[in-house]
């Protein structure tokens, strides 16, 4: 498969051109027509270019998209999408990429990227783990906009026995977010992040946003999570843990571990599901309601899903949520289609409660009959990760083109 880097060497030369295209396709993708209702509007890459199913993604400013692949994390590369003197109809595609410098003491495991930087985690060589912080900067010279890196940190944790699996930058809170691998296959995001919590299926660490934090003494340690319950406990039938979605002020994270019914798991990840619930996907799928910080409870109120499908992603856009689901699940007349669904969550909420505890839910079906759902094109290879909201605009890339949904057309 052709790798984003492979585009990066065949377009290098004019990446840092702006390059205008008027590839727009008219918004009569959405099933559903009347005024307050969102429409789609497709944009091809350029010619050869296919973004990697392993690529992680990142916004900047508005309109302003970052690509890097761990496989091959010696690029990065940046995106800037606008509508040229305000034409509608007409895109405008100003890329550029950066060399970062070589790594070749240590294995990148995860990336995130936002607020003006790029951070890479992973382990070095001869063990341990490390997080690599870049910031990304701009360089506007005679029209033409480059990215530059300048920073480099690197933040070590006290011990070496810790390896991290993932990379979560929270915007909200300006806290890089790490996940320690705790060992178990998962296929999806091990974590949900609500309004004030986040809930995990591996112990987490976090380091506060580097443009807040003093460097004068060197960077501080990736702080080692501790879990325990109320009175220093220990809790061994706990399989999640969950941490207050605010900076800390001691300086230590509290992963607080939760129990959970033994037929709920999370192999396949944990998406929103709003009022304080999340959708939990295994072998048999559950929509549960996750404890708040300090609450002895644990997990609770689990509805086993059924139904054609479930999603395989989702993002909050403004107070509605949005998922995706793969072809032939949510309408048979479109079933060799992607589809993105959005939802009140209210709607869901609403349907657990006129229904008994021992109740399934069909998600699916309430998606369909309470959601409205956008097809994407025929032939259409969504990344899921790239699932985004900014604003108005929701935001999935696939392997070569750009969907772009705008709230209200």
């Amino acid at each position: 498969m052709k790798r984003i880097d492979r585009f990066f060497s065949t377009f290098r030369r004019g990446f840092s051109r702006l390059m205008l295209s008027s590839v727009v396709l008219p918004a009569t993708l959405t099933p559903v027509a009347g005024p307050g209702h969102p429409l789609l509007s497709v944009l091809s890459l350029p010619k050869n270019a296919e973004i990697a199913r392993d690529t992680a993604f990142g916004q900047g400013a508005s309109g302003a998209y970052y690509f890097l692949s761990p496989s091959h994390p010696d690029r990065l590369a940046r995106l800037s999408v606008e509508h040229p003197m305000g034409a509608k109809d007409l895109w405008r595609e100003s890329w550029s990429t950066v060399t970062l410098p070589p790594m070749t003491d240590f294995r990148v495991r995860s990336a995130a990227i936002g607020l003006g930087h790029l951070f890479l985690g992973g382990e070095r060589k001869r063990g341990g783990a490390v997080v690599r912080s870049f910031q990304i900067g701009l360089d506007d010279r005679g029209g033409k906009a480059s990215m530059t890196l300048t920073g480099l940190v690197d933040f070590f944790p006290d011990a070496a026995d810790v390896s991290i699996r993932l990379l979560f930058l929270d915007r909200k809170a300006r806290i890089l977010w790490l996940g320690y691998d705790s060992g178990r296959v998962e296929s999806g995001l091990p974590f949900v992040a609500l309004h004030d919590r986040i809930l995990w299926s591996d112990p987490s660490g976090y380091i506060p946003f580097p443009s807040e934090t003093d460097l004068a003494a060197g960077p501080p340690p990736l702080l080692l999570p501790r879990a325990s319950l109320s009175g220093g406990r220990s809790c061994f039938s706990c399989r999640f843990y969950l941490t207050g979605r605010l900076r800390p002020s001691g300086g230590e994270i509290d992963n607080l571990p939760v129990r959970s019914p033994r037929t709920v798991g999370s192999s396949m990840g944990i998406l929103p599901a709003g009022q304080g619930m999340g959708i939990f996907l295994d072998r048999r799928s559950f929509l549960c309601r996750i404890p708040e910080v300090g609450s002895p409870s644990g997990i609770s109120g689990c509805r086993r899903l059924i139904g054609a499908a479930l999603p395989v992603a989702a993002v909050w856009w403004g107070n509605r949520l949005v998922y995706l689901f793969p072809p032939g699940t949510l309408d048979t007349a479109h079933g060799s289609r992607w589809t993105i669904a959005s939802i009140n969550p209210a709607e869901i909420y609403a349907s657990v409660l006129e229904k008994s505890a021992r109740t399934p839910l069909d998600l699916s079906s309430l998606i369909r009959d309470k959601g409205e759902l956008v097809f994407l094109p025929e032939g259409a290879h969504p990344r899921k990760d790239t699932l985004s909201a900014f604003g108005s605009d929701l935001i999935l890339f696939g392997k070569s083109h750009l969907y772009r949904l705008m709230a209200g057309s």
